[in-house]
């Protein structure tokens, strides 16, 4: 059985005029919440901001030409600002921890470009979806870590509220809307194809990741100073 999609007829190419503006707007929100927390924690609010307005738009089916656009203009924001990160430390060490990032930003940009040009888009917006709900809990979990760090307990309990949030959405529900629409996927060029398995694979890696954390998390509770 199919999920219920509503396929599009091909849609316009890639406007520069909402794209442009789209990526200073972001910088722009990043600045203003940087004159009042850390870089870091303005970015990742950022993060969280663009992840509700593209959930609530697909939700509601508002204006979807648009929101792939704001999507579009946030991931080239964001990729500049991982390329800042990079050269602001000029380590191995910062470069390879960011790497996971660039290569899931040119896949996110490609596939959201691909929606553009695409005559089915329904599947490639509903799977984006999915991996944005899956996301709300690591902006969530993250904020915390910086700004409740004294609070070893919290962080531990969001972490495993994380880690039951992101495998539900990213392998659970993902892999069911995968195997449901198979067909329709199969209809995607073999690049296009091959990002959704990349994107697929990372969902496991860092489910992998998260996994590891919690048993980190409960190995340093069963200690007598575990608090």
């Amino acid at each position: 059985m199919y999920i219920a999609l509503h396929a599009s007829p091909p849609r316009a190419m890639l406007n520069l005029e909402y794209l442009l503006p789209l990526v200073c707007f972001w910088h722009t929100i990043s600045s203003e919440l940087s004159k009042y927390k850390p870089d870091a924690i303005a970015n990742n609010i950022v993060c969280s901001i663009h992840c509700v307005l593209y959930i609530l738009h697909h939700n509601y089916n508002y204006n979807m030409d648009y929101v792939i656009h704001m999507s579009l203009g946030y991931y080239t924001y964001d990729l500049l600002y991982i390329f800042a990160c990079i050269y602001k430390k000029n380590t191995k060490d910062s470069i390879m921890r960011r790497v996971p990032y660039i290569i899931h930003h040119l896949v996110g940009i490609y596939l959201l470009h691909d929606t553009l040009i695409s005559e089915n888009t329904g599947p490639l917006l509903y799977a984006y979806n999915l991996l944005e709900t899956s996301n709300i809990m690591i902006y969530i979990s993250y904020h915390l870590h910086k700004e409740y760090a004294k609070h070893p307990r919290v962080i531990m309990i969001s972490e495993f509220i994380q880690l039951v949030w992101y495998v539900y959405y990213r392998i659970i529900c993902f892999s069911s809307f995968v195997y449901n629409n198979q067909t329709r996927f199969l209809e995607f060029c073999v690049t296009s194809r091959c990002m959704i398995v990349a994107l697929y694979c990372m969902g496991f890696a860092w489910s992998y990741n998260l996994v590891k954390r919690n048993i980190m998390n409960l190995e340093t509770l069963k200690k007598p100073n575990g608090d």
